[in-house]
């Protein structure tokens, strides 16, 4: 779907999230609603689609009757996003009303879904037909499409699944061809490639990986091919029961035999050019492409074959491309083989125009004509002389480095693509060119090693360890390949900085090289000769940074205090000198903007629905900040300190609705919590970051951060001779909670005592923010049976409330603790409970209303009722989920209780799976209700064993909120 549309042609790009544009330019949706309906209309394009159908996509299958007219409403509205320029009174073009439903008109060429399925059957004939370098060429474009899971969210809506079920398959189907296309083709190397990531996503397809242990084979990796062998077998007894398919023990048996029939194409057939696509080559009967003039390039491009395919598809369908990335991101490397694999395209000729030297509009033109070799017959003019000979030449023009040019660059290339013309420009920057109808092609840094993927799918590390086996290092080194992720991830998987690192390894170990990169990626250097502008990963940045005006290079180095990603709010508070207000939010905002579009920031988008988007500066961008910092940098951390430390103490009450804004906003900012965490703590203990730690144990426990908060506590118990008496207590209290939580009440003992000496007689015993943090310990001493030192906790509590002469919230937690202990103790006190509820909620503390609705699970239970206990439980979830937090072990493992008891047990075992998930994740100790090891064994006995283990497998997935519905209010939950 590349090249310039006509201003009104629609395009639907619905492989991944659905994003519709109008000649190239995004059209916002307005919704989810209208969202849902063009993606059930766009599933059945050229269709009628119901007006029951869509009834059920805008508002759901259960949603109440709707009349006709509010469906139209939101047609309406489509129609309005669709075709914003027809007039009223003119029947629309695109989404038409016929009886009984609407039909969506779009031709299935601007419909990725639809081109995707024609795209795959070229592909599939012309392997067929002996042809693999176009079928290669043909699943490369089809799966330059995919973006990611059709449709995602309806992709789960009854409407939706067959369809989206449907495209992944034929993606998966296409995979497999793009890599039988490779060996057939005599590319064994980027088979392997292609087969590795597909793998690691769908495990299951046995036809991956007979082609993966091929490919291995082909390669003179025979014992690699067999280990592949041995790991899907595993893989397919463990999760499906059954032994390999035919087809993989026959080739696992020709591997063992040495069958020479195995062998692939001859080294000649690798190394010849690509043949020219049927669709796009050059017509029978013309003249041979000219040679393309390009520099040489020895190593060969790795990590980036999705992007090589997207801009190659991109460059022969549109007249400006520009590729644009932060400096060190391979953009130069990258268009140079976009180049070279589209040459057969351009009968007249390629041309590479390196303008890293050029200073001025003067030089970039003498830059341009030296590079075309062009010799103006009118020397007074010789930009018309260019643009004369130009206009109707099918060319290519790769500018490189355009961005301290940028104005010269786009005067030039507005006037040459002007009018009518075949000449097409590759543009390569850390900015846009800004140029009419310039398609931009964001690059940034080489994909790292996720979760529990094969870290040598990575192309980061891919790219890594090509370079090092170069330099004779031996791939097949477990020590080698742990040092690899460490320093690719150290840059950030910058493709410059991986090259340096890797011409280091002659000198050094690369453990030694891991510890440099860590320490500071900007240093690495290219040693020995060369003439690569890039001979420094600080000096390709300060390119960059050369040009900022005073505003922009000042964020740019505030910026290098925040170690990952960064709000606007953050950003404001570093910029400035020491006493400086913070920024307004716009200034800020505005600077931040400019920078991304300087290829100085990534943008990330939100952290969650509705947050704020976040930015962060690269690894080595961030170096070459803190390098020029210098001396600024102590003052830059103590004010990001000071912005983490005012919004640390910020803390709302206990229960109050505000604290999931407060947990937001700390989320939000994590990496600067950490970093100010990291600095007051242990590199320079302080006071002030044992006061931090003391006051965040109900955000470590809300967010499902246990372990971290613990760790953090920990560290402050070495620091906390510096701090006051009351902060020195909330740091031990809070400790106590999160190992009498883990079911290590012995050890909360001992903190506990030495919290309670410190506050004997001071103002902390009568502090409110103490009693909170007792309730909380309180409730956890009671969980685990320590119900001697729970006593002593609510006694302290309870004489807090004595001293705070009618504070209604002190009473309403000291009443809360005594009753946590006589639930405890056995007694059952039900008829407290309603009330307790009732009065929690009346003075707004919802995580009160939470503990005494856990108390009302736990009575029900213990007398046999499941209905008041489920009724209970929902009151509880409800209330975890309004303080902002999408675990709670302790509620799904009651509520998994109660289910069992109310006579479900496959719904029982995969709550109780879900709450022994939790719990391990959250460092928590399991189970914490006496009778749930009886129950689990129970429900699970009563199904069979295939359905018991496929709800423990959906079980170890679920949140709160898939348990009850949305969150309600304080006053609804009353």
């Amino acid at each position: 779907m590349g090249g310039d549309a006509p201003a009104d042609v629609l395009s639907f790009r619905d492989l991944g999230p659905l994003e519709v544009s109008r000649g190239g330019e995004p059209v916002a949706l307005g919704g989810a609603r209208l969202a849902a309906a063009l993606s059930l209309l766009l599933l059945d394009a050229g269709r009628q689609v119901s007006v029951d159908a869509l009834t059920e996509a805008v508002w759901g299958a259960d949603s109440p009757a709707r009349s006709p007219s509010t469906l139209d409403s939101h047609v309406w509205r489509l129609r309005k996003v669709l075709e914003p320029g027809r007039r009223p009174g003119v029947p629309s073009a695109v989404l038409v009303r016929e009886p009984g439903g609407y039909r969506l008109v779009a031709d299935p060429g601007t419909i990725d879904s639809r081109l995707f399925p024609g795209l795959a059957a070229d592909a599939r004939a012309l392997l067929k037909a002996g042809r693999p370098h176009e079928a290669a060429r043909a699943a490369e474009r089809a799966l330059a499409l995919w973006r990611g899971r059709p449709y995602p969210t309806v992709a789960d809506e009854p409407w939706a699944t067959a369809a989206v079920a449907r495209l992944q398959e034929l993606r998966d189907q296409v995979r497999e061809l793009l890599a039988e296309a490779l060996l057939a083709g005599g590319a064994p190397e980027r088979a392997l490639l292609e087969v590795g990531a597909a793998v690691a996503e769908t495990p299951l397809r046995e036809r991956l990986w007979s082609l993966r242990m091929l490919a291995q084979h082909r390669l003179g990796r025979p014992e690699e091919a067999l280990r592949s062998y041995q790991q899907v077998r595993a893989v397919l007894r463990e999760e499906l029961g059954l032994e390999p398919g035919p087809e993989l023990r026959e080739l696992h048996g020709r591997i063992l035999a040495e069958d020479p029939t195995l062998a692939g194409p001859p080294a000649a057939a690798r190394a010849g050019p690509p043949v020219p696509s049927p669709r796009r080559g050059p017509p029978e009967g013309t003249a041979a492409p000219r040679p393309a003039h390009l520099p040489h390039r020895t190593a060969s491009l790795v990590g980036r074959e999705r992007e090589l395919a997207e801009l190659t598809g991109l460059v022969t369908s549109a007249r400006l491309v520009s590729l644009v990335g932060a400096a060190g991101c391979g953009k130069t490397r990258l268009a140079i083989e976009v180049a070279r694999a589209v040459a057969d395209r351009f009968p007249d000729g390629v041309w590479f125009v390196d303008l890293t030297a050029a200073g001025d509009a003067v030089t970039v033109l003498c830059t341009v004509v030296s590079a075309l070799g062009f010799a103006p017959a009118d020397t007074d003019r010789p930009a018309d002389a260019l643009r004369a000979s130009l206009r109707d030449r099918r060319a290519l023009l790769v500018l490189d480095n355009c961005e301290q040019v940028l104005d010269p660059v786009a005067d030039l290339v507005d006037d040459w693509l002007a009018g009518s013309g075949a000449l097409t420009v590759l543009a390569t920057s850390r900015e846009p060119l800004g140029v009419a109808g310039e398609r931009l092609h964001r690059l940034g840094p080489l994909p790292l090693p996720e979760g529990d993927d094969d870290v040598t799918s990575s192309p980061a590390v891919a790219l890594l360890l090509d370079r090092l086996a170069a330099a004779g290092a031996d791939r097949e080194d477990l020590g080698l390949l742990s040092a690899v992720v460490q320093i690719a991830t150290a840059v950030d998987g910058v493709p410059l900085a991986l090259e340096l690192a890797a011409a280091r390894a002659r000198a050094f170990s690369l453990d030694e090289i891991a510890h440099q990169v860590t320490a500071d990626p900007g240093s690495l250097a290219r040693p020995g000769r060369g003439s690569d502008h890039h001979r420094t990963v600080r000096a390709a940045v300060e390119q960059s940074v050369a040009l900022l005006p005073d505003d922009e290079a000042e964020l740019h180095r505030a910026a290098s205090v925040l170690p990952g990603p960064f709000t606007v709010a953050v950003a404001g508070a570093v910029l400035g000198g020491p006493g400086a207000e913070p920024r307004p939010g716009t200034v800020t905002a505005d600077l931040v903007a400019r920078l991304v579009h300087r290829s100085l920031l990534v943008p990330l988008g939100p952290a969650r629905p509705g947050g704020p988007s976040r930015f962060v500066q690269l690894a080595t961008v961030r170096g070459h900040a803190a390098h020029v910092a210098g001396a600024d940098a102590a003052a830059l951390r103590r004010r990001r300190d000071g912005w983490t430390s005012a919004l640390t103490v910020a803390k709302p009450p206990l229960g109050r609705v505000a604290e999931s804004a407060w947990f937001d906003a700390l989320d939000d900012d994590l990496p600067t919590l950490r970093a100010t965490l990291q600095h007051l703590l242990v590199e320079a203990p302080s006071a002030e970051g044992v006061r931090l730690a003391g006051r965040l144990g109900t955000f470590w426990c809300f967010r499902s951060k246990t372990i971290e908060g613990r760790t953090w506590a920990e560290r402050a118990l070495e620091a906390e001779h510096l701090a006051d008496p009351v902060s020195a207590a909330l740091v031990r209290l809070t400790l106590a909670h999160h190992l009498s939580a883990g079911g290590q009440d012995d050890l909360a003992a001992a903190h506990l005592t030495v919290a309670t000496g410190l506050l004997e007689g001071g103002p902390g015993a009568r502090s409110r923010t103490v009693a909170e943090v007792q309730t909380l310990l309180a409730h956890a001493l009671v969980v685990a049976g320590a119900l001697e030192p729970a006593r002593a906790v609510a006694a302290a509590v309870a004489a807090a409330a004595r001293a705070g002469s009618g504070d209604a919230d002190l009473d309403l937690l000291a009443q809360t603790c005594a009753t946590l202990v006589d639930s405890g103790s056995g007694v059952l006190p039900g008829g407290w409970l309603p009330a307790l509820h009732r009065r929690a909620l009346t003075l707004g503390n919802v995580h009160v209303a939470l503990l005494v609705a856990g108390m009302g699970v736990v009575a029900a239970l213990r007398s046999g009722d499941a209905a008041t206990a489920l009724s209970w439980s929902d009151r509880m979830i409800a209330h975890r989920l309004v303080l902002g937090t999408s675990d709670g072990p302790v509620a799904l493992e009651l509520r998994g209780v109660a289910t069992a008891m109310a006579g479900r047990p496959q719904e029982a075992v995969r709550l109780l799976s879900a709450a022994r998930t939790q719990a391990g994740r959250n460092g928590l100790g399991w189970p914490a209700f006496e009778a749930t090891p009886d129950v689990l064994r129970e429900v699970t006995a009563a199904l069979d064993p295939g359905a018991a283990e496929r709800a423990r497998v959906d079980g170890a997935r679920l949140t709160l909120a898939d348990v009850v519905d949305p969150p309600r209010t304080v006053a609804e939950t009353a």
